[in-house]
């Protein structure tokens, strides 16, 4: 029988490609809840150093983040308004919910609830913000003209899957200097250096597959120059010592608060945030890249 982590990280996949594929409102309303779980989960490990989040700002302002990348995901100029007012709507709702509070860390509070929105709303969003950008430049996927948001989006869940795998074999296989003084003192530079490897290594690949590089908007027509697999390379790369970051990030937190997991939703694996935790960072980065690039 395979043991709880192989078959939560196997449906775990599946549920990614599926919902890649379909994209539109299936994928909104997935991105939604996983982020409602997530700030539940901040929310959780927070409470255990007595800072109480508030929760009648959070899930809405996650809601809004979301479905503001759905609708906006092709006009800049009304999503960044979105996102400047749900961070200020944000800040004042942690305002006026603390101003007659008998909380001994109202500043705690209220910084972490901003930040939980941001954390756990604003980066999850920007799944569904790749999913839906540019839908008419098509590139041939085998059979299929796939739409850029589908290429992007299955590109960056290859790269920073194949990242967190290749970590964890080096780090078994090779490991040998912990990461001591560090709040992941398990973890190994061997374990770090097999991250960054097999990303740069899935970027080049997929990458090519799925026609990811400065060749974004003419397709298939530069795909294997030079300059896109140094692209690539690079790219792929970054993704994963910045995923390695947001991992390592994510920990910070569940050290101040002397828990292992910051849930138990998957099992083997911990909580939404223990499995998005380098998503969410990648995200933002992937973005940016194919709007330079575009």
């Amino acid at each position: 029988m395979l043991p709880p982590r192989v078959v939560t990280g196997a449906l775990y996949l599946v549920a990614w490609l599926v919902l890649c594929i379909l994209g539109g409102w299936p994928l909104t309303i997935a991105v939604t809840a996983l982020s409602w779980v997530a700030f539940y989960e901040f929310r959780w490990v927070a409470s255990r150093r007595r800072v109480r989040l508030a929760v009648e700002v959070g899930y809405p302002v996650c809601l809004a983040f979301v479905l503001s990348a759905f609708y906006f995901a092709n006009d800049p100029e009304s999503h960044g308004l979105a996102i400047m007012s749900l961070i200020l709507l944000a800040l004042l709702g942690s305002f006026g919910l603390h101003l007659n509070t008998t909380s001994r860390t109202p500043t705690a509070a209220i910084s972490m609830t901003v930040f939980g929105c941001m954390y756990c709303g604003l980066l999850p969003s920007v799944l569904v913000l790749l999913r839906n950008l540019e839908p008419d430049l098509t590139a041939a996927v085998g059979r299929w003209d796939a739409p850029l948001g589908f290429r992007l989006l299955a590109y960056l869940l290859a790269v920073t899957m194949i990242s967190d795998v290749g970590g964890f074999v080096f780090g078994k296989l090779l490991g040998r200097h912990k990461m001591e003084g560090t709040v992941s003192p398990n973890k190994t530079y061997e374990g770090l250096v097999g991250v960054v490897l097999s990303a740069a290594l899935a970027s080049l690949l997929f990458g090519a597959l799925l026609h990811i590089g400065p060749a974004l908007r003419v397709g298939a027509a530069d795909s294997y120059s030079t300059r896109a697999i140094l692209h690539r390379f690079v790219l792929g790369a970054i993704l994963g010592l910045a995923g390695q970051l947001g991992d390592m990030g994510a920990s910070i937190f569940k050290r101040e608060a002397e828990v292992k997991d910051y849930g138990g939703l998957f099992p083997g694996h911990g909580g939404v945030l223990d499995r998005i935790d380098s998503l969410i960072i990648n995200a933002p980065i992937l973005f940016l890249y194919a709007k330079r690039v575009l």
